[in-house]
């Protein structure tokens, strides 16, 4: 996972040295690999194991870094304005394989300006290596590489039959990927479908057909909860690996997914222009409740080595 130096500053103060904080990141279990100086940036490069997910972007690094200097995480709010027809009254999702796709939301966003990205939001993916595409492909990645949290923005236009339908293959089902390539679907994938075809392997990658363009004035934005392990055998039956298969294989926290919905929208909303719908669409498992945690005390100096108080 690289890190911006000065993105990371936006959600927690850096006021230490960089060598104490990479440091102490390294004896948290971020292990610090290297940092090379991007402009008037730096690029901290650090090696996120699979037990931790939540490091998988800029909010979770932060988040590990107030906890070790005892200091004030600040995530932004994500406020947005609906301003456009009711969602929910023309267009719908429906998911048919619940065990595959735990949860499924969607937002849309009418008459938006797609072109470049203001030099902000470059700068801030050319630090972590990510090319610029244009301004509503870059947002998403942005809010990925924020959260932790991947995202899929469709043309809405170009999708048929006004809903999407999650479901696995039909038989010698294919997609043509953003990637440009022609991908065999097999039972026990989860595929992102509209009226009539394919549009997307959930979790994995987009398809081309509805993929946004420098043409595209109307956006639906996917923020969902995949089966790791479907994502997983997915990615690697196909041989076809993104950022997002590779944070859902890991499991992403679907408490998470409303915020980096909103979030993307605020962005859009900044960036864009154009008019959000009234309300969201939630489908599928949206209250998970967090569960408790058991510490028993007598073990904490046995494997910590070390005395913490009771209160």
């Amino acid at each position: 996972m690289i890190v911006s130096w000065n993105w990371l500053k936006e959600y927690v103060a850096l006021e230490m040295p960089q060598s104490e904080l990479v440091h102490r990141l390294t004896m948290s279990g971020l292990n610090h690999e290297r940092t090379e100086a991007y402009g008037k940036d730096f690029a901290v490069d650090l090696e996120v194991t699979s037990n931790r997910p939540d490091c998988l972007g800029h909010i979770g690094v932060a988040r590990e870094v107030a906890a070790l200097f005892n200091s004030t995480l600040n995530v932004p709010t994500a406020e947005i304005k609906d301003q456009g027809p009711p969602i929910e009254n023309h267009f719908q999702v429906l998911i048919e394989c619940p065990k595959l796709c735990l949860r499924f939301t969607a937002r849309i966003i009418r008459d938006v300006q797609v072109g470049p990205s203001p030099l902000w939001l470059v700068d801030r993916l050319a630090t972590l290596g990510v090319a610029s595409i244009n301004n509503i492909v870059d947002i998403s990645n942005y809010v990925m590489f924020e959260c932790g949290q991947p995202l899929h923005i469709f043309d809405l236009d170009k999708l048929q039959g006004d809903q999407i339908i999650v479901r696995e293959p039909i038989p010698n089902e294919e997609l043509v990927a953003i990637d440009h390539k022609t991908y065999g679907l097999e039972a026990g994938m989860c595929v992102i479908a509209d009226a009539n075809r394919a549009v997307g392997l959930g979790g994995v990658m987009g398809g081309a057909d509805t993929e946004v363009s420098n043409k595209t004035m109307n956006l639906l934005i996917e923020a969902a909860h995949f089966n790791p392990l479907t994502i997983r055998n997915t990615a690697r039956k196909l041989n076809l690996h993104s950022a997002a298969s590779y944070r859902f294989e890991r499991t992403i926290d679907s408490h998470n997914i409303d915020w980096a919905s909103r979030r993307c929208c605020e962005l859009v909303l900044q960036v864009a222009g154009g008019k959000l719908d009234q309300g969201w669409i939630d489908t599928g498992i949206s209250s998970l409740d967090r569960a408790a945690i058991s510490l028993r005390f007598d073990q904490i100096e046995r494997i910590l080595g070390i005395t913490i108080p009771e209160e």
